[in-house]
């Protein structure tokens, strides 16, 4: 069957849900299947999101479909790029108290964080009196202009977060293209694709909760129980963002 191996994967994350180290209770378990149930609709959409050539931006994580580490006040979308080749990233800037953009080479594993390659906030771009905005992304050219910003070697992802403190601001929008493939549209799909989408959406699924089951370890259980850290600056450049970690 095409879809067994996305099968497969929901049967071990599952279990991967039911042995966690910390559950305790049958509660703990229903949230973690809620968890799951998200889990499976954001690994499809990275799934079928996974195109370089022709990519697009998804809701990586939303209100309602949780990853890990995300924050309740914050929206992300993110498109899969490549280091070689140029985008063109247009959109409106909202009404959100900030709008920031950050380059990565790779995704979240369980045995690594992918490193920031770039991040920059709405600050320090053009943006026409209408509120648009034209963003290009690309292998490095001196003096390209403001707008125009260099893709290190690796670089993998573009992740744009909106952050909000009304929700009933006016949002923003967002759109990527690459610019040698303007005109011209994808392969067409057949099973054999289909069967590496669905393969990848499992990969995803189980990756992910083992990640996110590891970040405890790395991130806060070594410390002394009932402290919190000294508020710093996220990691990865993120320049209006200060985090604190800790556990009791």
């Amino acid at each position: 069957m095409l879809t067994q191996a996305f099968a497969d994967a929901i049967v071990a994350a599952e279990k991967i849900v039911r042995d966690a180290p910390h559950v305790r209770s049958e509660q703990d378990v229903a949230e973690g299947l809620d968890y799951l149930a998200g889990s499976i609709r954001a690994a499809l959409a990275s799934a079928w999101g996974y195109e370089k050539d022709f990519p697009l931006f998804i809701r990586s994580a939303t209100p309602y479909t949780k990853v890990g580490l995300d924050k309740p006040g914050t929206l992300y979308f993110s498109a899969r790029i490549r280091d070689d080749a140029e985008y063109v990233v247009t959109g409106r800037r909202g009404a959100t108290a900030d709008l920031s953009f950050q380059i990565l080479n790779g995704n979240y594993t369980p045995a690594e964080v992918p490193d920031s390659l770039n991040a920059f906030d709405d600050r320090e771009i053009d943006i026409n009196p209408d509120g648009t905005f034209e963003l290009r992304f690309g292998p490095p050219q001196p003096g390209a202009g403001k707008n125009y910003f260099g893709l290190g070697p690796g670089a993998a992802m573009l992740l744009v977060r909106e952050v909000w403190s009304d929700w009933t601001a006016r949002p923003g929008t967002i759109a990527i293209h690459r610019v040698d493939r303007l005109g011209t549209a994808p392969e067409p799909i057949d099973e054999a694709k289909l069967a590496k989408r669905f393969a990848a959406a499992g990969k995803s699924l189980v990756g992910q909760l083992r990640t996110f089951l590891q970040f405890p370890e790395w991130f806060y259980l070594k410390l002394p129980v009932n402290t919190m850290t000294e508020p710093r600056l996220t990691p990865g450049g993120l320049a209006t963002e200060y985090a604190s970690a800790g556990h009791y």
